[in-house]
């Protein structure tokens, strides 16, 4: 294995397949996953392979504080983000002190200039899950790799950034992969690879002429995906389901339609028309005033109305039409066809 993590697996014996899924997992791991597999390994000392990649496959058990190199800025970082202090107690609260106490306190240590800790300590890992079940790059809704002059090999970035305490316009994601590049903006980086969770959108790095405007609409779709409509039900499900009635098969575009879902009505493939209909009828305030009709309402016929009505359109991932309302283009140009000669 000719990978740099591969010098923290020194001495572990493995398998002709085990070799392949690590080399692959380590070439698509982002900088900052990367930092959080050292940091691990320097908390947990594994001396078995199977050791390592439980580490490996449970990295989001461990969080990164970016730029705590020390114990004086750790305390800063701790007081800033993590234990807030009163005014008045701030001046007597020494930085250097509060981060060896917080050091010392849970398992973390120093990885270059930042700390990487262990989140739950006291709880056991997750077991380990079969390599074949598992993929060879970390759980992101999208990833651009990213290269420069000073790192023509490139480095993965991915979102949603796991960090729980970072700026949204620069996640640590970006700014370890920066570093990685040893560039200072993203004005002297190319995007030479784009990988997304959702197979619609194709052919990406087409579709941009920098990789600013990339990596910007990026980390809007990893919010997108990790908010999925603030846990609405079925709301993936719907927002690919307007995708492949729109065509869409661009980034900006399925930026646009994810804010804009209110203006389709839906119905997932597969569900339970009775319950459904159920649910709609609620949001309609239909259903809910008298117990006695509500048990005798034939919510499969209203969810059944419903479709005709709005004339649903099947896709893969359900039923979709648009009900009326303006959809408002953020991210993309709409394609209105040609304009009519006056």
């Amino acid at each position: 294995m000719k990978h740099r993590l591969s010098a923290l697996l020194n001495g572990m014996e493995m398998t002709r397949s085990e070799h392949d899924w690590l080399e692959q997992r380590f070439d698509n791991m982002t900088a900052k996953e990367e930092l959080l597999f050292r940091g691990a390994v320097g908390i947990e000392h594994p001396e078995a392979l199977q050791d390592a990649i439980q580490i490996l496959q449970s990295l989001e058990h461990y969080r990164l504080l970016y730029g705590a190199d020390d114990d004086v800025t750790l305390g800063r970082f701790v007081m800033e983000h993590i234990h807030s202090p009163t005014p008045a107690a701030r001046a007597y609260l020494d930085p250097e002190t509060v981060g060896a106490a917080y050091r010392e306190r849970g398992a973390g240590c120093y990885v270059g200039e930042h700390y990487v800790e262990r989140l739950s300590p006291d709880r056991p890992l997750p077991d380990v899950e079969p390599l074949e079940a598992q993929p060879p790059a970390g759980s992101y809704a999208i990833r651009i790799k990213l290269a420069s002059r000073n790192n023509m090999e490139g480095v993965w970035i991915g979102f949603p950034d796991t960090a729980e305490y970072m700026d949204p316009a620069l996640p640590d994601e970006l700014l370890l992969g920066l570093e990685a590049l040893n560039a200072e903006t993203l004005d002297q980086c190319i995007a030479v690879d784009v990988d997304c969770a959702l197979p619609q959108i194709t052919d990406i790095l087409t579709q941009y002429d920098s990789a600013h405007a990339l990596v910007r609409h990026a980390i809007d779709f990893g919010y997108v995906w990790a908010e999925q409509g603030q846990g609405e039900p079925y709301w993936v499900e719907k927002w690919q389901t307007v995708m492949e009635l729109e065509d869409c098969h661009r980034l900006d575009l399925a930026l646009d339609l994810a804010q804009n879902l209110h203006c389709y009505e839906f119905l997932p493939r597969g569900v339970d028309l009775a319950q459904y209909g159920v649910e709609l009828a609620r949001k309609d305030g239909i259903l809910g005033h008298d117990q006695l009709l509500d048990r005798c309402f034939d919510s499969v016929a209203y969810a059944q109305h419903h479709m005709a009505k709005y004339g649903l359109s099947a896709a893969d991932h359900g039923y979709a039409a648009r009900n009326g309302q303006e959809i408002l283009y953020e991210y993309s140009q709409p394609d209105r066809g040609p304009e009519m000669a006056m």
